[in-house]
């Protein structure tokens, strides 16, 4: 297959322009981005006669739509995708291409949702958040669910370690979900509450060990609760390692400097997280611990089997940068070969069965450990 990859020479991008090469039944890879110098360095340092880049601009409605007809399937990396996720599923659509990417804000799931219907029409296949969180965590709940005869609850956890990948996109991602209030679905109904809260302790594999999380604004409440039936709580929790960075986003959120609402800065109107992301991006990035990245993700999904209280723990430990994009790599694979056949706009848990994906992962280095607790009625 033909694979245009938007914003493959970025910092997680970068993870699934690789793997794509390197996989035999993918024959080209065209790498989509703005900064057509960085995308010929990453084609440079790969070095393999696949490769090749363009140049693209997602805010270009008419030369995105031009650029993806040339290929199977999109895969978008790029971000944020509040502002960029919308435009690429529109594109995607009218150029008549099958599409995958990692879409981590809510308010832009929501949207492109709503295409469904038309990208149906097409026969198309567009599955928007196909990343670590949402993405992997989509799936596995699907997972616990389907093990279960009744399902009540979806409890999502995860951290990041020091040393992930922390572009623009990122620290945009990152400010967007901790600002206002945030949806998580709660005794039956979408609720909204203050980013940052509900703290509480999760135990995470080793070596993390327990972490500090509390409610960050992701998609997998809103689409999960919607399509695992009967689910009466969905949550989405998140933190950071080490846990100062924590502390830090806390006040910086309560002293309203994550607020994209332009202020008047000398003259000039510029919004508090315009600053901020320039701020960060001057500051040196986070080196990569002597012993790794290590960030987490557990999935806990409760209810019935057998007619007994039972809780199926799935969880995993990683390299979230490198996760995000394989997870999207294996997604866009899928659809090729046609192991995913339903058509529309979808988030991953509609259209991805665990069973095909998981031995995909498992060849890639992404393996999940699962634990059954049961509670024996008295």
């Amino acid at each position: 297959m033909n694979v245009l990859v938007l914003g493959g020479c970025g910092e997680i991008g970068i993870f699934g322009t690789k793997d794509l090469v390197e996989s035999s039944d993918v024959s080209r890879v065209i790498i989509g981005d703005l900064n057509i110098e960085k995308a010929e360095k990453a084609v440079a340092d790969i070095d393999s006669p696949k490769l090749s880049t363009q140049k693209v601009d997602i805010n270009d409605h008419q030369g995105l739509v031009e650029a993806m007809k040339g290929v199977d399937v999109v895969l978008n990396y790029t971000g944020p995708c509040y502002n960029l996720g919308l435009k690429a599923v529109k594109a995607a659509i009218e150029a008549g291409r099958h599409y995958v990417d990692i879409c981590d804000d809510y308010d832009s799931t929501l949207k492109m949702l709503a295409l469904s219907d038309e990208a149906e029409e097409k026969g198309l296949t567009i599955i928007v958040g196909l990343g670590a969180s949402p993405g992997l965590a989509n799936v596995l709940a699907r997972y616990g669910s389907d093990t279960l005869d009744q399902t009540d609850e979806i409890h999502i956890s995860w951290v990041i370690g020091a040393g992930e990948p922390e572009g623009p996109g990122v620290m945009y991602h990152t400010f967007h979900m901790i600002t206002g209030t945030c949806p998580q679905f709660l005794d039956g109904k979408l609720v909204d509450v203050p980013a940052l809260s509900g703290e509480e302790t999760v135990v995470f594999p080793d070596p993390i060990g327990e972490c500090r999380v509390s409610y960050w604004g992701h998609p997998e409440p809103v689409t999960l609760s919607k399509n695992i039936k009967g689910v009466k709580i969905v949550t989405n929790k998140g933190g950071s390692l080490p846990r100062e960075y924590d502390d830090l986003f806390k006040v910086l959120a309560m002293a309203g400097l994550t607020s994209p609402v332009p202020i008047s800065v000398k003259g000039q109107m510029v919004s508090p997280r315009d600053l901020l992301v320039a701020h960060f991006g001057t500051l040196p990035a986070v080196d990569i611990p002597p012993e790794g990245i290590h960030s987490g993700l557990v999935v806990e999904v409760k209810g019935k089997k057998q007619g007994m209280d039972t809780k199926i723990t799935l969880a995993g430990t990683g390299s979230v940068g490198a996760g995000t994009a394989l997870a999207a790599c294996v997604g866009a694979q899928m659809i090729a070969q046609r192991e995913v056949k339903a058509k529309g706009v979808m988030a991953p848990e509609e259209c991805i069965e665990p069973e095909k994906m998981f031995p995909r992962l498992a060849e890639k280095g992404l393996v999940f450990t699962e634990t059954t607790t049961t509670i024996k009625k008295p």
